[in-house]
């Protein structure tokens, strides 16, 4: 019940909308809407081919607002209606997304039906806890890699980045680390790998037992920027649901980024 008192909140009591004014390549200007809107704020661009389109204001110039969209612009012109949307972007993760392989907006990238709703909203960006709050990092954690366990140990609450060039194992020893590191829940975030990889890592690396432990959150080289960025996002606050249910969480990010 209280989930649905949260909702009905959350309904607008007004929508504010402006027009198109401006598209210069992934930049799209709006005016009109700029004093009901800031930094971060969602709208829905809607196209003449009738799309809706999920954008976030990046930014302001000379009274306009600067909108990047989710999707492809296509059909995106002078005059299209811009909906502020009036609320924070908020997922409902449940246990039933284990063994799954969502996209940046949690939506199906495994073909299955759309995953189960959990009852509670969790906010895409979470605010950080407060420094006097936050345990200390204690426990040793059994990565299931002998080489990381011996020279590189790692404890509950730690972080830990591996740099490397393409090629050389980075992913494989992910996928080994999902299969075999002592954590209830493992969430994975591919982000920025290429659109064949993702299978590669799925079947071949990953395999089922790594999977059906494991969510993973997808988004590929060809989408676009804001579409990778909010994917780690996603996968820190779907690890964060997992974590909130009292369970032993491994987070990994196996992010890549190409320059033409």
């Amino acid at each position: 019940m209280q989930g649905i008192i949260r909702e009905i909140s959350r309904i607008p009591d007004v929508r504010f909308h402006g027009r198109v004014t401006a598209v210069q390549g992934l930049l799209v200007e709006v005016a009109g809407i700029e004093r009901h809107v800031s930094i971060g704020s969602r709208m829905i661009l809607q196209s003449r081919d009738n799309r809706d389109i999920p954008s976030e204001v990046v930014g302001f110039r000379e009274g306009r607002a600067l909108l990047m969209a989710f999707g492809a612009l296509e059909g995106v012109g002078l005059g299209c209606r811009a909906v502020a949307t009036d609320q924070d972007p908020v997922i409902y993760p449940h246990m039933s997304w284990l063994g799954r392989v969502l996209d940046a907006m949690a939506e199906p990238f495994d073909g299955k039906p759309a995953p189960q709703l959990g009852p509670s909203p969790y906010p895409i960006r979470a605010v950080a806890p407060p420094a006097s709050s936050r345990r200390r990092v204690s426990g040793k954690v059994d990565l299931g890699v002998r080489a990381l366990n011996t020279f590189i140990t790692c404890c509950r609450g730690q972080r830990m980045g591996i740099f490397a060039g393409s090629g050389v194992g980075k992913s494989v020893l992910l996928s080994m680390l999902a299969k075999f590191t002592d954590a209830d829940v493992i969430v994975i975030g591919l982000i920025g790998e290429r659109g064949r990889e993702v299978q590669e890592f799925i079947e071949d690396n990953l395999g089922a037992e790594g999977l059906k432990k494991s969510v993973l959150v997808v988004a590929t080289s060809d989408q676009p920027a804001l579409v990778r960025r909010q994917a780690a996002y996603m996968t820190m606050t779907i690890a964060e649901y997992f974590r909130d249910q009292g369970l032993d969480v491994l987070c990994m990010m196996d992010s890549v980024t190409r320059f033409a």
